[in-house]
This record gives structure tokens, sequence and C-alpha cells, in this order.
């Protein structure tokens, strides 16, 4: 079993197998010119936009990593979770995003009230440029439709309360978001996972193809983040453990991991998937290191022979 660079991620694997949020398009003609009038318009009337992206999205050559980043942009987010942990504690911070922060502690509803309001301004940004798009004489919004259903998406999850960590978190993963559909509540049986969620800081309920299902519970204390990870005796432990410390050690958080033994379960998980619960108020290293356990068992799962 090889592994990849983390930064260096590879999507194929998982794209090939699910429905694709990017279209192959190379019966298109890539070299096709924007229209000066109609770029010059489109960047008037739409400046939270990069000139270049209505270009691509032109052309249909958007890939995951291109879209998570017109995602970024137009909920107003910075390109990487550190990033938008290092901003919250700004002097010079938006006032809403500032209300995220309290005594140094994320809180999950002002989160959920962010992403819901800047969802709902981006869907309004997104149906301008759809509407320009279509006047430029491109006839494929395709891309732009899924998009469009991401953010729906965001708004509906945040609206109902539910799932915010995972909707922030799946804007830092080049995978395929449509992809996720709901998790299976049954799933959890076990009354010792059960009692490791309920008192738990945060956790994350993982369907993996490989593994079968897996459990990551997060505590903290003295700022240190005890990881208690429930997993079948297949799953590769020591890989994941290399490859956390050394995201961790990058990110400067000291993490500690436990992990316990758990039967596999009895029907294969045909995608994968993931759930986030936490507490009310988490710590942004716990969010951090979340991120990195998301990503680095996606890539073990997807590198896996």
């Amino acid at each position: 079993m090889e592994f990849n660079s983390i930064n260096n991620f590879n999507i194929n694997t998982i794209a090939q197998q699910k429905a694709g949020l990017v279209q192959n398009s190379q019966n298109q003609n890539q070299n096709q010119a924007p229209q000066p009038q109609i770029q010059q318009q489109a960047q008037t009337q739409t400046q939270y936009i990069n000139p270049s992206l209505m270009y691509d999205f032109q052309s249909a050559k958007m890939d995951n990593e291109t879209i998570l980043k017109y995602l970024q942009n137009l909920l107003k987010l910075p390109n990487s979770i550190e990033k938008f942990v290092n901003q919250l504690s700004s002097k010079n911070i938006d006032a809403k995003l500032a209300s995220v922060l309290v005594e140094n502690m994320i809180s999950i509803k002002a989160l959920n009230e962010f992403l819901n309001q800047n969802s709902s301004e981006a869907i309004s940004k997104l149906m301008q440029t759809i509407s320009l798009t279509l006047k430029s004489g491109s006839s494929d919004i395709s891309q732009l439709k899924d998009i469009l259903s991401i953010l729906t998406t965001i708004q509906t999850t945040t609206s109902l309360n539910t799932n915010t960590i995972k909707e922030l978190l799946l804007l830092y993963i080049p995978l395929n978001a449509p992809v996720f559909d709901k998790i299976s509540q049954s799933e959890i049986q076990d009354e010792e996972e059960k009692e490791a969620i309920k008192n738990s800081k945060l956790s994350i309920l993982f369907e993996t193809i490989n593994f079968s299902n897996l459990l990551i519970t997060i505590n903290e204390s003295e700022n240190n983040l005890f990881i208690d990870f429930y997993a079948p005796e297949t799953f590769p432990k020591d890989d994941f453990i290399r490859i956390t410390n050394a995201l961790s050690k990058e990110a400067n958080i000291v993490s500690i991991v436990d992990f316990k033994i758990k039967q596999p379960s009895k029907t294969k998980n045909e995608t994968q998937n993931f759930k986030v619960t936490s507490d009310n108020f988490i710590s942004s290293n716990a969010l951090i290191l979340s991120h990195l356990i998301i990503k680095t068992i996606l890539k073990i799962d997807s590198d896996f022979i």
C-alpha cells in the first residue's frame, strides 16, 4: 500500500466511482476566447468573482479544487481551514465572522448563522452569474447548477441547524461533495460507541469503502487533543498515526491517538460519507484536527489496495 503526499491528494479514484461534479469536456472547444464586451460586463457586475473563473466556466475547465476556491470566494471564506481559524482572531475581522469566536472557542450557533447568511447571499450572486453566462452565448451551465445545488444544501442544512461543521469542512476538501448522502443512523449500535459520542467534544462517524464504518471522538485537556479511534483490525492504524502526527505537528497541535478495535459492519459501503457532531462550542484546534483526520481517512481509503 502506497500513500502519496496529502497535499497532492488524488480524487480521481473516488470521482470515477460516483456521479461527477466536474463534467468531462474534452469534446468542447477549450480554446474558445470570451467575448471582450461580455467579459467586461461580467467583471463590472460580478466583482466578487475572479475574471479568470468566468472564462473557466465558459470553457468548462473547472476541476474540483477550482470549484472549491470559487465556492470559498462566494461564501467570503479564506482558502484554508487554518486561515479561517486565524481570521477569527484577527483585529480586522468582519463583524459577522467575529461573532463566531466566543472566549477563544468556536460557537457552532454563530458559525451556523454565518454560513446560512453567506450562502443566501452567494446564491443571489450565483444567479447573476448564471444569467450573465447565458447572455454570453454559453448554453452549458451544468457546473454552475452543481455549485448552486451545493450552496442550496448549505443553506438548507444551516437553516435546520444540522451538521454545520461538516458543511464547513467540505469546503476545504477537494472531493466530489454531492456524493455525500445521508449517513445511516442505525450503524451506531454498540453501547460503548454511543457513550463515547455522548461524552466527546466532537465526533466523526465515517463510512469507508474498504474499512467499513469508523468512529473518531475528540476530547481536549490542557491544550492536548485526545482521539479515540474505533476501527476494524484491518484499518492501517500505523499509517494513520504517522500521517496525522506529521500534519498535527505542522499545525502546532498535540494529538494523542488511542485505537479501539470494533467489528466491521455486515453491509459493505459503496461510497464514502461522514457525519460530524459536536458540543455547542469547540476549540479551533479541534476544528483543524477534524479536518486533518477526515482528509487522512479519505486518502487511506482511496489509496488502499
